[in-house]
């Protein structure tokens, strides 16, 4: 019998080579899909923190733009709240530039002709009124007409009448009666318009 010997070396030598190169290229193949792989997921990862970040500048932009319109509506409202005041000062100067009228206005119709005034002050709702007169009759009828007919005093009455000297003229003097009358005065609004 016969032997017949084969040399299988080359033959494992190449094999082995070939799978050499096939595991070489699979891990080359798999190292390159794996570096894509990271690259793109790196990638993405770097395009959410863009995206976050230009979120978050514009989200901080929106603030400072609401944070200066907050400040502005409040400069706003501070205005609205000095104009408010302004108009509620001027309405009722209004009303009491109306009532001083029409207390000056009584006062100037009503006045006897003895009976002459030379102070007139309002304080607290009291009009204090001071002057002279010649009659002390005259100024008492006067006092009780400015109290029982008008709608602008709630009560009159005279405080003081005191008698004193006045100067008549080219040396002679005449007595005439110093009088001080206190009035109180119905508020704007009791009194009519």
């Amino acid at each position: 019998m016969r032997v017949i010997l084969f040399n299988l070396y080359p033959y494992r030598v190449w094999r082995e080579s070939r799978r050499r190169r096939r595991v070489l290229v699979e891990l080359g193949l798999g190292l390159a899909a794996g570096l894509m792989l990271c690259l793109s997921i790196s990638g993405e990862f770097d395009a959410r923190i863009e995206a976050k970040q230009s979120f978050l500048s514009n989200l901080s932009a929106m603030e400072a733009d609401v944070a200066a319109q907050v400040l502005e509506v409040q400069a706003m409202k501070e205005r609205v709240a000095v104009l408010n005041r302004q108009i509620t000062a001027l309405e009722r100067v209004e009303v009491e530039s109306l009532l001083a009228s029409q207390w000056v206005s009584y006062l100037d119709s009503t006045v006897p002709s003895t009976v002459s005034l030379t102070r007139l002050m309002v304080e607290d709702d009291v009009m204090f009124i001071n002057g002279f007169t010649s009659t002390v009759a005259s100024l008492a009828r006067w006092a009780d007409q400015m109290e029982s007919g008008n709608a602008l005093f709630e009560s009159v009455e005279l405080v003081s009448v005191t008698d004193k000297e006045v100067a008549a003229g080219e040396g002679s003097s005449k007595s005439a009666h110093e009088f001080e009358m206190r009035a109180m005065l119905r508020g704007g609004d009791d009194a009519p318009r």
